[in-house]
């Protein structure tokens, strides 16, 4: 794992807990290699579902001018949320 690796605690049910660890082991992974991967999968998702909106945005503006500056926000909102 990174070095730069952080904890996450999650609030769960004992009896969901266990199912999901009892799950893990059967795919041959630990509760926390299966987490790390529903979270990358989550944030994937989500990346491609804000893509496919931004793009719309961009493809819905009514002239070049427009578009250019929708492309321009979007941008520096990614740019922001990429800083620490």
């Amino acid at each position: 794992m990174a070095q730069d690796s952080a904890v996450l605690q999650v609030r769960l049910d004992e009896r969901l807990k266990q199912a999901f660890a009892d799950a893990a082991w059967r795919d041959s992974t630990t509760p926390s290699g299966a987490l790390r991967a529903l979270v990358q999968a989550y944030v994937h998702e989500s990346r491609r579902k804000e893509a496919q909106r931004q793009s719309r945005l961009v493809a819905a503006a009514p002239d070049a001018d427009e578009t250019e500056a929708l492309i321009a926000d979007l941008q520096d909102l990614g740019d922001a949320e990429a800083r620490p």
